[in-house]
């Protein structure tokens, strides 16, 4: 086949658009599922309309490579369908060009969504991965700050990392009163419990950094009593009407160990509150190459290997699939066939897709090298078996199925 041939070039034209196209209408209904949810968080989070935009582009790169392989499919059926309807091919094959080119045409454009496919995922994900993360990130740490920094009224109650701060504001008396309450959960049914009178925010200095300060604090810390009874009867938190209670009723009512500080001024810190993990500890945002010679036992690691083996069999799908729209393009000689050839081809490449990344997970495991030479053993064992299905079938592609030529 010439590449620069007018044939050539007119067919992988049409299929590249039709691949567009179905791409493209992919990506508009699943962003437009996704504005709602992207929306509420960001907006939850004090942002604005072009966060919500950022975030958006950022997510078409997991959605891009999730749609290919099936539009490929569609796209190259539909392309070589309306080829045949037309009568190009009838025309091409009179004008001494062999069957043939079809099929090495959609050979070409596999090539082509195999690089595309492992482009998006292996480079362009990750790094929109990543720097979504970091927006919701800003999002979040920038509304908190403003929380903190700038005077309220009433009530303010926020769940980070497991902890709960409320903080109360008694505007009526002046100045205004400041109350803080956190609840912080411990192990074995343990909690405590901080309370915090007229604290008040101090700063910013002149390198824009912030002190807290608390003023009394008082600390108690609740937890069951000692079944066998020592210390239980202890005058650390309870009053003499708890003293009294009869021994089967006070081993429910748990201890107050309580401390009290004085004049506590501590900085503020967003690092104490909110941890941004790094990329290298999240292996869903690491490259394709980095993933795939990832070292070491550690759950990262491992993790990162079966995310490559996970991208690398969706890149080798992406190179079945417009041979596997050909296959179903020779097979739908209408009738019914028509109806069903195309949806069945999809079922086929999904199949085809989740015993690859099933096999390819296995083979990470073994090395890198092992699950690339894999995966291109499989990939062309599955490119040999549907080019002999093409070529028992080559005669339907030059015989239109509206009007048999």
């Amino acid at each position: 086949m010439r590449i620069g041939g007018v044939a050539s070039r007119a067919l992988m034209a049409r299929i590249l658009a039709k691949v567009v196209i179905v791409v493209a209408t992919i990506e508009v209904v699943f962003l437009a599922e996704k504005l709602t949810g992207i929306l509420e968080e960001v907006l939850g989070n004090g942002g604005g309309i072009v966060a919500a935009l950022s975030i958006l582009v950022l997510t078409s790169p997991e959605i891009f490579d999730f749609a290919l392989a099936l539009a490929c499919v569609i796209g190259v059926y539909f392309a070589l369908v309306a080829a045949r309807e037309e009568r190009e091919l009838v025309a091409l094959s009179a004008a001494g060009v062999s069957w043939s080119l079809a099929l090495k045409v959609v050979l070409v454009v596999g090539v082509l969504a195999f690089g595309a496919s492992l482009l998006v995922s292996g480079f362009l994900n990750p790094l929109a991965a990543s720097t979504n993360r970091a927006v919701v990130f800003n999002l979040t740490s920038d509304l908190l700050f403003r929380r903190i920094t700038e005077p309220s009224e009433g009530t303010l109650i926020e769940t980070i990392r497991g902890k709960t701060f409320a903080a109360l504001s008694d505007s009526s008396v002046s100045p205004p009163h400041e109350s803080l309450f956190v609840h912080q959960p411990g192990e074995d049914g343990a909690w405590r419990v901080t309370q915090a009178e007229d604290w008040k925010l101090i700063g910013p200095d002149a390198q824009g950094n912030y002190n807290l300060g608390l003023g009394r604090v008082n600390a108690y810390d609740f937890k069951r009593i000692d079944e066998s009874g020592s210390g239980a009867v202890s005058s650390s938190g309870r009053g003499p009407n708890l003293r009294a209670l009869a021994e089967p009723d006070i081993a429910d009512v748990p201890m107050l160990p309580l401390v009290r500080v004085e004049n506590v001024e501590v900085p503020v810190s967003l690092r104490n509150i909110l941890r941004y993990a790094a990329r290298s500890e999240v292996a869903e945002e690491w490259t394709f190459a980095e993933a795939l010679w990832a070292q070491g036992a550690s759950d990262t690691a491992r993790e990162a290997r079966e995310i490559a083996a996970e991208r690398y069999g969706r890149a080798l799908a992406a190179l079945v699939a417009p041979v596997m729209a050909l296959v179903a393009c020779v097979l739908a000689q209408g009738g019914l066939s028509n109806f069903f050839v195309m949806p069945a081809a999809c079922a086929a490449l999904l199949a085809f897709d989740l015993v690859l990344r099933s096999a390819l997970a296995d083979l990470a495991g073994k090395g890198a090298w092992t699950m690339v030479g894999g995966g291109v053993a499989m990939a062309v064992a599955a490119l040999l078996l549907l080019g002999v299905m093409v070529r028992v079938r080559r005669h339907s592609l030059l015989r239109p199925v509206g009007q048999r030529a």
